[in-house]
């Protein structure tokens, strides 16, 4: 029998390794908390701090590369095998040597997105951590829907809008949203320490054909956002994207600390995207009440927000963006959307969590949580 080869136990070893790690995870939610408290903050500084000196994303590259060996390799090497068919010990010592490439590559993937995203998956939620337990009532919804919508009433007249009427910053929110995650990360610890910059990703079109505003890359330990949005979606997008660096890696509580990182340390600019996530998840959530009576105090607690907030600022993209855009329509949007969500579900299903792609409204929750334990919008 052929020996193994060191690097071939060395592969065996690191997926073992890395199998057990996730069932520990599922196994116990002590573990994945001690994971995260004191061994994920270790192994992901040097990398975090690395990779934001670096000045593109690295991970956009990656999934280049992944993707160009994926359409451009595998075809290639198949070619190879054909032509040299009479060849089969050169050809047996080419698909072992692809073989063994991409089980490096896969282990390297399976090894960050283990240690960098899945055993979050299984922590005590942020709910459990920060709050008192809620009753989260249809009245507790609208009223808070209502003190967002009045937040949002102060705040708009205070800032610029282009000629189009869309809103302008004025200046790039970068460091604003790193300074605000670090002062939440003195009311929450796990969000303490070093913040990267932000990387926007060049090939942002096909991100929105998938309808993402923004990604956290774990195979590059990086925060990245769609530069084709609309520049008041940037400031809660950016900061959501930092949380995931401190494994916050629910969607949900991603989206929360990101809206009370702005919303307590920000400057109008950052509070008013706050507000506008908040409300958007907020009003649609309201929209599902049924009755008269909610219906009615529904529009009463919106009736506060500015017309130039219904007709240029809920939306992640200007109204005018995909016509503009049509040109670098490859595969149809509709296509890679409905394949962006069924990835998404299933991604979210596999890490246990039950309502996939729907746990982005839990948010929802966390915002009552925090209204109704008196925090301030």
């Amino acid at each position: 029998m052929k020996r193994f080869k060191k690097g071939d136990i060395c592969l065996i070893g690191i997926f073992l390794a890395l199998v057990l790690i996730n069932a520990l995870s599922w196994i116990s939610t002590g573990f994945s908390d001690f994971y995260v408290q004191k061994i994920y903050p270790v192994i992901s500084a040097p990398f975090i701090f690395l990779m934001g000196h670096i000045g593109f994303s690295v991970g956009e590259i990656m999934i280049i590369i992944f993707v160009l060996m994926a359409v451009i390799g595998i075809p290639a090497v198949i070619i190879f095998v054909i032509v040299k068919r009479k060849d089969p010990k050169k050809t047996k010592t080419v698909l072992i040597g692809s073989l063994r490439v991409l089980s490096w590559i896969l282990a390297y993937i399976f090894a960050t997105e283990t240690l960098g995203c899945f055993v979050m998956y299984h922590c005590t939620t942020f709910s459990d951590r920060y709050f008192e337990p809620t009753e989260h009532t249809e009245e507790l919804l609208l009223d808070t829907l209502g003190a967002f919508s009045q937040r949002i009433a102060d705040i708009e007249p205070r800032l610029t809008r282009d000629q189009d009427g869309y809103i302008v910053l004025s200046k790039d929110p970068d460091e604003d949203c790193k300074e605000a995650m670090k002062k939440l990360g003195e009311e929450y610890s796990q969000l303490k320490g070093y913040y990267p910059n932000p990387k926007r990703i060049i090939n942002s079109f096909f991100m929105a054909q998938e309808g993402i505003i923004g990604l956290y890359i774990p195979f590059a330990f990086e925060a990245t956002y769609n530069r084709d949005i609309q520049p008041i979606a940037v400031p809660a997008t950016v900061c959501h994207e930092l949380s995931h660096l401190k494994g916050i890696i629910q969607e949900n509580e991603a989206s929360f600390t990101a809206v009370i990182a702005c919303l307590k340390y920000g400057s109008d600019e950052l509070k008013y995207s706050a507000c506008l996530d908040a409300f958007y998840y907020l009003y649609k959530n309201a929209l599902e009440l049924k009755g008269t009576d909610y219906e009615d105090r529904l529009w009463e607690a919106v009736a506060v927000v500015p017309q130039n907030v219904w007709d240029y600022d809920i939306g992640s993209y200007r109204a005018d963006y995909w016509e503009k855009n049509a040109d670098k329509e490859i595969i149809p949007t509709e296509t890679v959307s409905a394949i962006s969500d069924a990835f998404t579900e299933a991604n979210l299903t596999m890490n246990g969590v039950k309502d996939g792609i729907n746990a982005y409204n839990r948010v929802v929750e966390l915002l009552m949580d925090y209204y109704a334990s008196g925090g301030q919008v």
